[in-house]
């Protein structure tokens, strides 16, 4: 999501610098032609005295003034990009929220050249029960730490969303079976390694992973749908477990997140 850096920071300051050289340059014309028509008919030092001399001050005013109006532009737009990226992700864990998630699924998936992928809906196992142990302090830092595994386990094309309380939603554009299958196994295992120790007491953590493969048109909360009828076979059959389905499927029959 963020796509900020020193490429970028660099083209700023280069924008700024081209409007007030430009700026700057034109105002110097202006000056220079209006000093030339004052001093029209006058002795030639006069003249070129009188030309040089606009065009230095109006360079000297300029400058500056045109930097600092041309910065401030360059300082609100980057304002403008910020308020835009926090509005579309979760605070806590820097993933995307739900609904531009979902929007962005639904315009993927809408996208002539889209075919085949797969969504996986992960949700920590036995979440409630962590919170009510060791606090909302620590169920927090649970969510950060399994929203960053997920995050460290998929391309640089994929989404991450925080669909719910507990529950993360992960986007494969273009994936096959095989490849869905290791990402989920890679998120599983890699959060039932993780080492919980809050106030010194050992916690497992572990997730349940429901996913859901395509190669067709389908709208996010179809695909949700499938999904989720997995993740609640994973969790019925014991937690700290990946379940897939298809979308041509149609044994599942559960609520869309929008319900």
């Amino acid at each position: 999501m963020d796509t900020s850096g020193t490429g970028n920071t660099a083209g700023d300051f280069g924008a700024v610098a081209r409007y007030a050289g430009l700026g700057t340059a034109a105002c110097v014309v202006v000056a220079a032609g209006a000093a030339a028509l004052l001093f029209q008919g006058q002795a030639d030092g006069a003249f070129w005295r009188g030309v040089i001399g606009a065009g230095v001050v109006a360079g000297v005013v300029a400058a500056p003034l045109l930097t600092i109006i041309a910065n401030e532009r360059r300082k609100f737009g980057a304002l403008k990009s910020e308020v835009s990226r926090l509005s579309s992700v979760d605070a806590l864990t820097s993933c995307l929220n739900g609904s531009v998630f979902a929007s962005l699924i639904d315009a993927f998936r809408n996208s002539p050249s889209s075919r085949q992928g797969a969504l996986l809906v992960v949700d920590i196992d036995d979440f409630r029960a962590i919170n009510a142990r060791f606090g909302h302090a620590w169920g927090d830092e649970v969510l950060k730490i399994v929203a960053g595994a997920i995050k460290s386990s998929v391309r640089g094309g994929d989404l991450v969303g925080r669909i719910g309380g507990e529950e993360f939603g992960v986007f494969l554009p273009g994936a096959s079976k095989e490849n869905a299958e290791r990402v989920a196994e890679r998120i599983r295992g890699s959060i039932s390694d993780t080492v919980l120790e809050p106030g010194g007491r050992k916690c497992p953590l572990t997730v349940s992973v429901g996913a859901v493969l395509f190669d067709d048109q389908f709208e996010f909360d179809e695909m949700f749908r499938k999904a989720d009828g997995r993740l609640t076979e994973a969790k019925a059959r014991g937690r700290n477990r990946v379940e897939f389905t298809d979308m041509s499927d149609d044994s599942d029959d559960k609520p869309t997140l929008n319900a």
